[in-house]
């Protein structure tokens, strides 16, 4: 939680700073163009950091053998939900740091598609196995609870591995196996100032090189090339 090297290893895609009470905090997503600056408040050693900007203040502790997170802000009830799934993608990836790839720097590839269309219908994409079909390859079954099994192709890919946080309606990540137990997170999220419109993301971060990551990055990116296309043709019909 404190070492800017590992933060970027499960939170944002690059971090800045020093985590020391008085310090700030950078963190930026610059495939998204996205970026955020925090204010450290208080830091115990070992336990605990708080940390601030003018969109609210975050609390994380190292409590019964693992991170409790709490993330407090004015948020609609529509944002809440959104900020929830998210961190639930975000702690799935650091669970699968600290478990399989721990001290190995983290990259990350989002494949972007920019939809007319609600969450709710982005996630029916992302999980219902005949929607999948239609834009990213073939599944077994449908994406189900956390801890069940995943079997699907992209392409001519195969993945298989158990799905690590599933939140209806909105977000679901999965262990890839095939690829050296990387993550996938399926995500969606709002285009800032672009109304009716969401960003309907693929994003693989991964720990190592497999051989044929350039073919699963080309992959990802045609597959939400894809989904962007299946969805335009839904609004416009």
């Amino acid at each position: 939680m404190t070492d800017p090297k590992d933060l970027a290893a499960w939170h944002a895609d690059v971090v800045r700073g020093r985590v020391e009470a008085g310090r700030t905090l950078e963190l930026s997503w610059p495939r998204l163009g996205a970026a955020l600056e925090l204010s450290v408040d208080r830091v115990v050693p070992g336990r605990r950091i708080v940390l601030s900007s003018e969109l609210g203040s975050l609390e994380m502790a190292a409590e019964n053998g693992g991170i409790e997170l709490s993330h407090s802000a004015p948020f609609d009830e529509e944002t809440a939900r959104g900020v929830e799934s998210s961190w639930r993608v975000t702690l799935a990836v650091l669970a699968t740091y600290l478990g399989r790839h721990v001290d190995r720097p983290r990259q990350v590839h989002w494949a972007i598609a920019r939809v007319r269309a609600s969450a709710e219908l982005c996630h029916a994409y992302f999980t219902d196995a005949r929607l999948l079909a239609t834009w990213f390859g073939t599944a077994e079954s449908s994406i189900g609870s956390v801890d069940s099994k995943v079997n699907m192709s992209l392409g001519e890919l195969r993945m298989r591995g158990p799905v690590l946080c599933h939140s209806e309606g909105r977000d679901v990540a999965l262990r890839w196996q095939e690829a050296d137990d990387s993550v996938l997170a399926l995500r969606t999220l709002p285009a800032p100032g672009e109304s009716g419109f969401r960003y309907a993301l693929l994003g693989w971060s991964r720990w190592s090189d497999p051989p044929n990551a350039q073919t699963i990055t080309r992959e990802l990116d045609a597959a939400a090339e894809r989904l962007e296309r299946r969805l335009q043709g839904i609004a416009r019909a």
